[in-house]
């Protein structure tokens, strides 16, 4: 069993949370089958965004598993039932228990700070996102959700970096160009930064799903609408 990754479910209510303020998109299919073939003509042959070579499989799944004892394991998996079912203090008690026996695991480091967060607690969240990547510097979520509790506390510039950060342990991370385009669009106004990162998201998407996604493909030509309307290159 690995402590790797949040719930998925968790991970995408966060990015709806940072999507919020971004352009409401049609969602009339033949407007969106238009957009995607628009983005799609617009896409350059090489995103400066993503290094040469084949996607890559994340890091920190690859690396070993660590050995843990079954009592932990069953720990773990209470906690990730407990947030699947929204039972945040519940889930608090079970993880802050889990990193005393065991606080050389990245895993529950992070699903505490996601609980953290739930709970309105930055600061907490942010020391238990520290503690997640001390305990593993290639654990990209930690990197990823310490980035969008900065984002939200308005320090733009370090969530910046750490969105820089996850991409540099892992390029073919597609939450953390999405992502990092968002900040870059609607935070900091770096919108030619944020084309590239959100192509690159569309590409790997394309790549390891078979499909483009249809709501950034709106959010790629809403942007370039917007760059040839103020002359940005």
């Amino acid at each position: 069993m690995r402590f790797a990754k949040p719930l998925l479910g968790l991970w995408g209510v966060l990015l709806l949370s940072a999507c919020a303020s971004s352009p409401e998109q049609p969602n009339d299919a033949a407007t969106a089958e238009a957009d995607m073939a628009e983005a799609e003509a617009s896409e350059p042959a090489f995103n400066a965004a993503l290094p040469p070579g084949p996607v890559t499989i994340n890091p920190y799944l690859q690396s070993p598993a660590p050995k843990v004892s079954a009592n932990i394991q069953s720990d773990f998996a209470t906690a990730q039932q407990q947030m699947t079912q929204q039972r945040w203090s519940d889930a608090r008690h079970t993880l802050q228990a889990l990193v005393v026996q065991a606080p050389e695991l990245s895993g529950p480091w992070l699903n505490l700070g996601i609980v953290w967060v739930q709970l309105n607690e930055p600061g907490q969240a942010r020391a238990a996102f520290d503690r997640a990547l001390a305990a593993n510097p290639l654990n990209v979520d930690a990197y990823n959700h310490l980035a969008a509790l900065e984002r939200r506390e308005g320090n733009f510039a370090e969530a910046q970096k750490l969105y820089e950060q996850a991409l540099a342990v892992w390029p073919h991370s597609i939450a953390s160009h999405k992502n990092l385009g968002i900040l870059q669009d609607i935070y900091t106004g770096d919108w030619p930064q944020a084309l590239l990162h959100y192509q690159a998201a569309q590409y790997l998407t394309e790549q390891t799903q078979g499909a483009p996604d249809t709501q950034l493909a709106g959010w790629i030509i809403d942007l370039q609408r917007r760059m040839a309307a103020q002359g940005v290159q």
